[in-house]
Order: C-alpha cells, then sequence, then structure tokens
C-alpha cells in the first residue's frame, strides 16, 4: 500500500510509512546520524526526536556512501560534508530538509577535500574547521564557511591556531564556534579553541580538555551555555564527558561519563539533551543511543538504537539552540550591516539589527564576496541593495525577510566604483562620489530601481569630484556631504538632487566640520552627519544636522561616544545608530540617537561583529514615505 496523505491510515500502515511523514515542527525536533561505517561504508540518514527516547528510523540517502564526514544544520536544513568515499576524500557539499524524509542532494564544494574535521554552525552560517586533506596528504588548519540557506561554495574564514584532525570535537552558541581535542599539530591534543562565527578570522585559545584525546564524538552537543565532548582514544578508548561554558573561556570540567570507552561516534543535541550515537569500543561496533541532561552532570543513560550500527558517522539536530531562528525574525524595523573591514582583512557577513529594541540582533547572511568600502546602502520596505565596493563593481541585493546569501543585482556604470556614498528613497538607489577607473575623486551620481534588478543609469554630476563622502536621503531629496576633493583636502560642501527626477546636483550649505569617511543617517525631514576625519587628520566624533526641505548650513547636533571614522549607521524615521567603531577604534558599541531632538547617544547595544567601512541598509529609512 503506497503511503497517502489524502485519507485516514490504519495503524500498521501509519508504522509502516512513518519514517515519510511531514515533520511538525509544533510535535518536537528532529536530529539524524548520517553515512558512516557498518561493514563498509554506508549511505544512509537516520532519524530520531531528541524530545522522544527511542529507536532510530530511517529517514533517507546521502548522495553516496561515506565516512569521516561533518554534519550541521539550520533549524530546516541538514548539512552533510567531506568525508572519504570510494574516490578518497571529497569536497563536496550535501543538503536535505529536514522536515520531510528525503535524499541528499548537491550544495556546493568545500575548498579542500577534509575528512574527520570539526564542524558546527548558527542558523546561517556553517563552518568547517581543519580535517585530514586528501589532495594536500596532510592535517589541515584551514577554516571554511558556507551560508546554510543559500546554495553555494565554500569560503575562507582563516585559520585554526595549528593543523586539527582524527576528529577533534565540536561545541558552538548562535556567536562562537568551540574547536577541541584531535590530532594536533601532530600529536593527540587536549586544547580548545574558539572562533566567532559571524566574523572570519583565526582560532584562538579557548583552554584544555581534562585529558588530551582524538577520536572523539563526532558533532555537537551543546545547550546555549554549555558544550560538551565526549568520548575519544587516550591510547585506550576514553568514556569520558567534559564541558564548557561557551561564553567563557577556560578549562573543560568533569561531566561524567558514557556508558562504555568509545570513539569515533557522533552527537547532536536539542535545548536540553545531548545524545551519542554509535561508535567503536575495544571490541564491538555500537548501536548504542545514549543521552545526558546538560543542565546537570552525570552519567549518559539508555536512549534507543540505532537502526544501523555505525561509526566515522556524522550527526546535525534542529533542535541545537544554536541553530535557532531568533523570535521575531524578521523585525518591523531592520537594520543590516554588511561586509567592511576587521583588521585589515574584507569580510563577507551581514548582521541585523532590530532598530526599535536595544541589543537585539544577530547574523542575517553573507555578501557574495568578501568587499568593503562604499558608505550606506539603499532599500525600500523588502530590499536592501549594496551598490559597488572596492572588491567588486557589482551591485547586490537581499530581501529583508529572509536570511542567506546576498543575488546580483547588476553593475556600476565604472569598472570601479567605491568608497562613494549610497543612499535611497523607496524607489530609486543613488551612488555619488567615490574612487572609480575614470578618475581617483569622482563627481559622477548613478542610480538604480530597487524593486527591479539591473546595471546603474547616469543622474549626473555633483558640484565637485569627491572620495569617502556619505550620502543620506528624504522621501524627495538626496543629500551628498564631505569627502576628499581632487586636491586631496577634505571638504565641508553639502550637495542635494531630486530624486525622482536627473541632472546635476545643487549646493545646500555646508557641514560644521571639514572632513572625510564620516557617516550619515536621516529621518524622513532630518541629516545627521557624524564622525570622520578632520583635516588634521584625527578622528572627531561632532555630530551636526540639516533639515532635509531646505538649505543652509548644518547646526550642532551633539557628540558620538567615540571619535571614530569609516563608520556605518542605520535608522528608522525616529531612531538613528551609529557604529561607535572605526580602523582607529575597536567597539561593536552601536551609538542611539532620537532623530527628531539633539544631544548625546544612549548606548543601543552591541553588533554581532567589529567591521568598519562597511554597508548597510534599513526597511525604515528616512527616505521611505
Amino acid at each position: 500500500m503506497a503511503p497517502s496523505y489524502s485519507g485516514v491510515w490504519n495503524i500498521s500502515t501509519q508504522y509502516q510509512y512513518a519514517s515519510v511523514w511531514p515533520f511538525d515542527a509544533n510535535l518536537g525536533t528532529a536530529g539524524f546520524f548520517m553515512g558512516g561505517i557498518t561493514t563498509g561504508r554506508v549511505d544512509h540518514i537516520q532519524k530520531i526526536i531528541p524530545e522522544s527516547a527511542g529507536n532510530a528510523t530511517d529517514f533517507g540517502n546521502l548522495v553516496s556512501a561515506s565516512e569521516d564526514g561533518m554534519g550541521f544544520s539550520s533549524d530546516t536544513r541538514g548539512i552533510y560534508t567531506g568525508g572519504n568515499q570510494a574516490s578518497g576524500s571529497r569536497n563536496q557539499i550535501q543538503r536535505f530538509d529536514m522536515t520531510s524524509a528525503g535524499n541528499g542532494t548537491d550544495f556546493g564544494d568545500l575548498t579542500t577535500q577534509p575528512s574527520t574535521a570539526s564542524a558546527f554552525s548558527n542558523n546561517v552560517r556553517g563552518i568547517v574547521a581543519g580535517g585530514y586533506d586528501t589532495v594536500a596528504s596532510a592535517a589541515s588548519n584551514v577554516i571554511q564557511y558556507i551560508t546554510i540557506p543559500t546554495d553555494g561554495n565554500a569560503i575562507d574564514f582563516g585559520d585554526l591556531t595549528a593543523t586539527r584532525n582524527d576528529y577533534p570535537s565540536s561545541s558552538a552558541s548562535s556567536t562562537r564556534g568551540i574547536i577541541a581535542g584531535g590530532d594536533r599539530a601532530g600529536s593527540r591534543s587536549n586544547a580548545i579553541e574558539y572562533i566567532t562565527i559571524s566574523s572570519a578570522g583565526n582560532g584562538t585559545d579557548f583552554g584544555d580538555l581534562t585529558v588530551a584525546r582524538d577520536s572523539m564524538f563526532n558533532g555537537v552537543a551543546a545547550s546555549s551555555t554549555r558544550g560538551l565532548f565526549a568520548g575519544g582514544y587516550t591510547g585506550s578508548r576514553s568514556d569520558v564527558i567534559d564541558y564548557i561554558t561557551i561564553a567563557s573561556a577556560g578549562n573543560a570540567s568533569d561531566f561524567g561519563n558514557l556508558s562504555a570507552g568509545k570513539n569515533k561516534g557522533a552527537s547532536l543535541s536539542n535545548s536540553t539533551k545531548a545524545i551519542f550515537s554509535g561508535g567503536f569500543t575495544s571490541s564491538t561496533l555500537q548501536n548504542v543511543i545514549e543521552s545526558v541532561n546538560m543542565a546537570s552532570t552525570g552519567n549518559a543513560t539508555d536512549f534507543g538504537d540505532l537502526a544501523y550500527a555505525i561509526y566515522t558517522g556524522a550527526a546535525c539536530c534542529s533542535g541545537t539552540p544554536a541553530v535557532q531562528n531568533e523570535d521575531g525574525f524578521a523585525p518591523a524595523a531592520i537594520g543590516l550591516f554588511a561586509g567592511g573591514l576587521n583588521a585589515g582583512a574584507s569580510r563577507s557577513g551581514i548582521t541585523y539589527v532590530n532598530i526599535t529594541t536595544d541589543g537585539e540582533g544577530a547574523m542575517f547572511g553573507d555578501l557574495s564576496i568578501k568587499k568593503h568600502a562604499q558608505y550606506g546602502g539603499a532599500a525600500n520596505t523588502t530590499r536592501g541593495v549594496f551598490m559597488g565596493g572596492y572588491e567588486s563593481s557589482n551591485h547586490e541585493f537581499v530581501t529583508f525577510s529572509t536570511k542567506g546569501k546576498a543575488t546580483n543585482f547588476g553593475n556600476s556604470i565604472d569598472n570601479a566604483n567605491y568608497n562613494g556614498g549610497t543612499t535611497s528613497n523607496e524607489t530609486r538607489g543613488i551612488l555619488g562620489g567615490g574612487t572609480t577607473t575614470a578618475a581617483s575623486k569622482s563627481n559622477a551620481i548613478e542610480y538604480i530601481t530597487i524593486a527591479s534588478v539591473g546595471n546603474s543609469t547616469d543622474f549626473g554630476d555633483l558640484t565637485i569630484a569627491r572620495t569617502e563622502n556619505l550620502a543620506i536621503a528624504g522621501t524627495t531629496r538626496a543629500l551628498f556631504a564631505n569627502g576628499f576633493n581632487a586636491s586631496n583636502a577634505n571638504v565641508n560642501t553639502i550637495d542635494y538632487i531630486t530624486i525622482a527626477s536627473t541632472g546635476n546636483a545643487t549646493d545646500f550649505g555646508d557641514t560644521s566640520v571639514t572632513r572625510r569617511a564620516g557617516v550619515g543617517s536621516s529621518s524622513n525631514t532630518r541629516a545627521l552627519f557624524a564622525g570622520g576625519t578632520v583635516s588634521s587628520n584625527g578622528d572627531q566624533n561632532v555630530v551636526d544636522y540639516v533639515t532635509i526641505a531646505s538649505t543652509g548650513n548644518a547646526q550642532d547636533f551633539g557628540d558620538l561616544s567615540t571619535a571614530t571614522r569609516f563608520a556605518t549607521a542605520v535608522s528608522n524615521k525616529t531612531l538613528a545608530l551609529h557604529h561607535a567603531s572605526g580602523d582607529s577604534v575597536s567597539t561593536n558599541r552601536l551609538d542611539k540617537f532620537t532623530i527628531a531632538s539633539t544631544g548625546n547617544p544612549t548606548d543601543w547595544g552591541d553588533l554581532a561583529s567589529v567591521n568598519y567601512n562597511s554597508f548597510s541598509a534599513s526597511n525604515s529609512h528616512g527616505g521611505i514615505a
């Protein structure tokens, strides 16, 4: 009898086809064990419900039989990557929908061909760290990442503190990834290191495990605060379970013990339970699934059995706290900070903030490449567009309601356009000034229609050529202010255009400070200009303002919390959030201003990563009526 979702099944039919029922998130999360070895490599995907002890059931199949691969997920999409197949280690990334039974499909490729690596994720980024690279015939220190909601190839993230392979264990919160143990630099290790998931870079020392070991359980076992590392090989198979507090660097503590010494098993977790499956004891391939409650300490207890006894498998779970989508995403007033520089290197990450709620934000996705060097962005209520940049003249866009990787929109008129000012009303995106291949300081203005896709169109010219200038908009006018002119001098000039038309800019007035590399924000009626570098090359904290519909010189508004240049800002129609950081200031603080008043800012909270010279966009900025 074939499954039929339109009729009523009797109990025996329900049981027979249990593995193909559509997944209902309200009934619990789903955990998966993927690949591994029984008597040979297998392609099985096995499923459990972590909230309900019981045996695993068949879910589907990987693209091909594989062992030594790595798993992670978002709350809806499972990922299996790397590993050893008949042809050796593979760079293939494959995905499957965790909400309904089915097989893996191709996602893209890793930058290397690793097996026995560490892997973890939040709900946007998946990280693979280290492993044994068959092509190089050596252990690797490479960290690479993918954007889970969007198919594509992995991108380099940074490097571990040393090479790691032979199953270092993993743990993660939504912001921090942990790599522990394994074979480090050629020796069995107790070292733990961490990365910040939203900000590419190298690993940093965290502390030590209670005992050095490799061949540990493969997969993330973590609550929102604790990470667990289990089993492995010390010279004999280990039953040790260690734990750490993810947010606080330090050494691991003893948690309890597995039911037996095991290595090369697979682990996963929901918000309360860590689950360990399979592996190998001194003499027996295991089908045992056991679990612990992560909030306490103690020994593992029986959970059920795998459908197939395996070791060298991988695991993931839709219920791991790190992969959960935030409550209330997407907020009604969302601001995006995209790309930029950190420690002198370009980044691709996009983070978001809820403009109206202090301290509320997280990771949103990634630009298509790592890039920086454009001031501002264009947006209507549904779409944000990041125009140009130093590394590419391409414009790319995101949809505010959907996390993932940005999509190509079109190209700038010039082959390069960076360090200009970008702004918009709800219809047109405007880019003015900057550095182009045609001129080191440009006076060109170009525009796009936000709701469509396509290349820029010529609009007209600014009153002077300049770079490192800012731009803001009301509903009808766009203003361009400050910058670095053709004589290599900072300027205080403000220009304006009428967005719905085309033509050259008109003089508006002057800012109170002669500067470049400042930042702007606006309501429907008022524009704020903040920070930047003054003629003496010193950073400053001055904030001044103008009324967009009039002309005239800017007036004093207040001061940023710290003097800064190359900063970024987002706003809705009442609040402006200015990132109080630049290339000489390392802080992730956001200053909050009430645009209709004057005065110094209050502290909104912190961004997920400290980048400067980045793009920005908001679905409720002052250019939207």
